[in-house]
């Protein structure tokens, strides 16, 4: 059996792709360019930051999350552009660069939220204030609209994606639609008055409102996708935040500036210094980010550069 096992080109499936869809990889001195490659240098580079900046998390004063988390996407949209021959940078740098830019406002809406809410409060031995720590932090919160886009393409790029292509539509009437929105701005409204037994519609509410609008005004949303029985974009957002939410969670357990939780009634099973059905908060999250962003890209007029491609698609996605 062994006599029959050929262990170069074993080895050569792990490193080398077997088709046209990536580039030429041209090394610097050397004449013949390598036809194909284990990961693009951005991938590469991405290791490099995480090897570099995940220890250094622990052991000094300074936040480092944006270096950390720009790894993490460099890493994943070459694991992305590994797998289908097409990433976010690859496609449209403009929205990569917009969505830096709109993740920032983004989560300082969280962080207003979270002043009434009180849900978690960030421990750290440095200044406190101050323009610097407002870059500081701003700079941070700029990784969360890119992380999950990249994440959840990686996870639409899977074959067993396409089994939520085809189930059972849920078609809103346009009435519904603006009775979801409404639901949305009552649910968020609600949730400040009362944010001890409501805080969790922190997670809901911004992606009724948005995700109604979209629709209403024709751009990608939700409820176009789930009218049509696919929920494609669901399963792979949900999924994308939720393992965003493990590393985030992960690389914040031993981090010298760091954050801790306060979830009332909820809180119990910690995994990392997440309680465990915290994480459920993960998926909504998921889907606020794909509606928020597609208003925005909507406005710009940039909804179609704001496709991901999902495994099923009319240009199909390896398995």
């Amino acid at each position: 059996m062994l006599s029959k096992l050929d262990v170069k080109a074993s080895l050569e499936g792990l490193v080398i792709i077997r088709d046209d869809r990536l580039p030429l990889r041209r090394i610097p001195l050397r004449e013949k360019p390598l036809q194909r490659y284990f990961l693009p240098y951005r991938g590469l580079l991405g290791l490099l930051l995480i090897a570099i900046t995940w220890p250094l998390s622990q052991q000094i004063s300074q936040n480092i999350f944006f270096p950390l988390w720009f790894g993490f996407i460099l890493l994943i949209d070459g694991l992305v552009m590994r797998r289908t021959g097409t990433s976010l940078v690859v496609r449209s740098p403009k929205i990569m660069v917009v969505m830096f830019i709109v993740a920032s406002p983004y989560w300082w809406a969280f962080e207003g939220i979270n002043q009434i809410t009180q849900n978690w409060v960030y421990v750290t031995t440095g200044d406190d204030g101050g323009i610097i720590s407002v870059i500081e932090a701003s700079l941070s919160y700029s990784v969360v609209i890119p992380a999950v886009f990249e994440v959840s393409e990686l996870i639409g790029s899977f074959g067993f994606i396409k089994w939520f292509a085809r189930l059972p539509a849920l078609v809103l009437s346009r009435w519904q639609v603006i009775l979801a929105g409404v639901f949305g701005v009552v649910s968020l409204v609600a949730m400040l008055i009362w944010p001890t037994y409501l805080f969790p519609m922190t997670w809901i509410s911004l992606f009724f409102i948005f995700d109604a609008i979209n629709n209403m005004a024709g751009r990608p949303s939700i409820i176009s996708q789930i009218g049509k029985g696919d929920y494609r974009i669901v399963v792979a957002f949900a999924l994308g935040a939720l393992v965003c939410g493990f590393f985030w969670e992960m690389w914040n357990r031993d981090a010298s500036v760091s954050w801790e939780y306060n979830i009332g009634f909820l809180d119990f099973a910690r995994i990392f210094q997440m309680p465990l059905l915290g994480y459920l908060g993960y998926l909504p999250f998921g889907l606020e980010t794909y509606a928020v962003f597609h208003f925005v890209a909507g406005l710009l007029g940039w909804s179609s550069d704001a496709h991901v491609p999902l495994s099923g698609d009319a240009q199909t996605l390896p398995a």
